[in-house]
């Protein structure tokens, strides 16, 4: 018979749990154990209620008042533990969290809540209440809504600075450096860097620019600055270098997308003693001398690179008054594959032109492969063979240019693949954070709400990279891990003691990828 009053209790150790056709999990209590005379184990059990809803808390029936009496603790709280005090520690570990101590003194903490906030929820900051409510926060702290706008117009340029110069103080030295520029949108008004501009997505809206700097080999972010929307990427490269050096980069080496390249920008790094790596548009006519000049070599045994499978050559070049080294690579397959779009894109020139009866100027597209005039309104064209030969031989080519002589052609094809970490981070960045649109009204909440991103991207390459770097979890998502280790749950009762939910096999190879000690986790106050 149950006792009226038999609501859930903790559970009590030495207990084993059977579970019943019917789904419930009876729990038994071990009162003795010992060998029977074949000298098998054996143990005498007492049955004392069934397993709650929570997974971890008992609810007991008679029995288990007969044994331990009528007085018991009743669980007055349960939130969602794993991930936000696995996030907490890696914050911790990666050093983010003193960075952040240091540079922002009490508002340390509350950062680091929002960050774990958007790691895991997006920078839709209305229900961050919620979040709290549900889920374990260092020093049980809360936010809301008008207060993180109020903690995110607290992050003056002072505290984002003087957190940079102590998170890039602990980067890798000989590490290559990427760096990319994205664009992010807003409908506000209110915001002096949002522009028009050069929109990466498509998107018809004023956009800010934003530069990030990312190490290669610690695949994580190391700095972040905001421009306006107009200016171009390659005219604001220089500004946001010398910005990175005096925060502490210094002595780095670079790689950077072709987009970047004009003689300013080679002269700049140049004169400032930085190693780079960088793509040649082979628009340029130095590149299409260099193509010209390895055609009738490149594509034999002694110039492939195995372990790329790609054929590579290397010349020592004048480029903007500069002495670089040239790696020239040539793929078949890529080759092939940009010979069918070339003709693609020639079928479709010319079948536009075909329907043209009159035009008053011909677009500059049509006259890379054709011959046109538009004499008295009518148009007339025919293919110029020479400009699409010229064309066709450029294919499967590609130019990395450097002023490190010590690289050759296989690592510096190695480290330029590199920079696709940056790539994943703006794509993190939007996607999963939310980021691909604004939702702050004035500059001083944008860039104080771009720097709590910014932590919580950390926190989110973090967790990639490790995930990734292990066989259990290799292919599993960040998203995935963290709504797995959601499902570690803290229950707090009545008479002040804690109790966690079991830890399933999938959380123990999750938080075992991610170097988080079980016992230091569960020992989180």
């Amino acid at each position: 018979m149950k006792r009226a009053d038999a609501s859930p209790v903790g559970m009590p150790a030495k207990t084993t749990f059977k579970k019943s056709p019917g789904g419930n999990v009876y729990v038994y209590l071990t009162l003795r154990a010992y060998r029977n005379a074949a000298g098998k184990p054996t143990s005498d059990e007492a049955a004392i209620g069934k397993l709650a809803s929570d997974g971890v808390s008992l609810i007991p029936n008679q029995r288990y008042f007969e044994i331990f009496g009528t007085k018991h603790s009743v669980p007055e709280s349960s939130v969602a533990f794993g991930d936000s005090a696995t996030l907490w520690l890696i914050a911790d570990t990666l050093g983010v969290a003193s960075c952040l101590k240091d540079a922002t003194g009490g508002l340390a903490s509350s950062v680091l809540l929002a960050a774990s906030y958007m790691a895991l929820k997006g920078n839709v900051m209305c229900h961050i209440d919620n979040f709290c409510e549900e889920s374990w926060t260092a020093d049980s702290l809360s936010l809301d809504s008008p207060r993180t706008s109020e903690l995110f117009g607290a992050l003056d340029f002072a505290c984002r600075a003087s957190f940079f110069r102590r998170w890039i103080d602990r980067r890798k030295e000989s590490e290559y450096i990427a760096y990319d520029v994205t664009s992010l949108s807003t409908y506000s008004g209110g915001i002096e860097d949002a522009e028009w501009g050069h929109n990466r997505d498509g998107e018809d809206l004023c956009q800010i620019n934003l530069g990030m700097f990312f190490g290669e080999a610690t695949h994580l972010p190391l700095y972040f600055e905001t421009y306006q929307g107009s200016v171009l990427d390659k005219t604001h490269l220089a500004h946001i270098m010398a910005s990175a050096h005096a925060l502490g980069i210094e002595k780095s080496r670079f790689v950077f997308d072709r987009g970047f390249v004009s003689a300013d920008n080679l002269a700049y790094v140049s004169d400032n003693h930085l190693s780079f790596v960088t793509a040649l548009p082979t628009s340029r006519k130095v590149a299409q001398v260099l193509i010209a000049d390895a055609t009738d070599h490149i594509h034999t045994s002694a110039n492939r690179l195995e372990e790329q499978d790609i054929y590579a050559v290397s010349k020592q070049t004048r480029l903007d008054g500069l002495d670089l080294t040239s790696h020239i690579f040539y793929s078949p397959y890529k080759a092939a594959g940009e010979e069918e779009i070339i003709y693609g894109k020639l079928s479709r020139l010319e079948s536009e032109l075909e329907k043209m009866v009159s035009a008053k100027k011909i677009a500059k597209c049509y006259r890379d492969f054709f011959d046109v005039s538009a004499q008295g309104g009518l148009v007339s064209f025919s293919k110029n063979h020479t400009k699409i030969d010229a064309c066709l031989a450029r294919a499967g080519y590609f130019i990395l240019i450097t002023n490190d002589k010590n690289l050759d052609a296989l690592e510096a094809l190695k480290i330029y693949r590199g920079k696709d970490v940056i790539e994943k981070a703006f794509c993190n960045m939007k996607n999963y954070l939310d980021f691909r649109r604004m939702r702050t009204h004035n500059g001083l909440t944008t860039d104080g709400k771009l720097f709590v991103g910014f932590i919580a991207l950390i926190l989110r390459c973090a967790i990639r990279e490790a995930l990734s770097s292990h066989k259990a979890t290799e292919k599993m998502s960040v998203g995935v891990a963290m709504r797995d280790l959601r499902k570690l749950k803290r229950i707090t009762y009545s008479d002040g003691s804690v109790l966690h939910t079991a830890i399933t096999k999938t959380q123990r190879q999750i938080l075992d990828a991610l170097g988080i000690d079980i016992e230091a986790l569960l020992a989180l106050p």
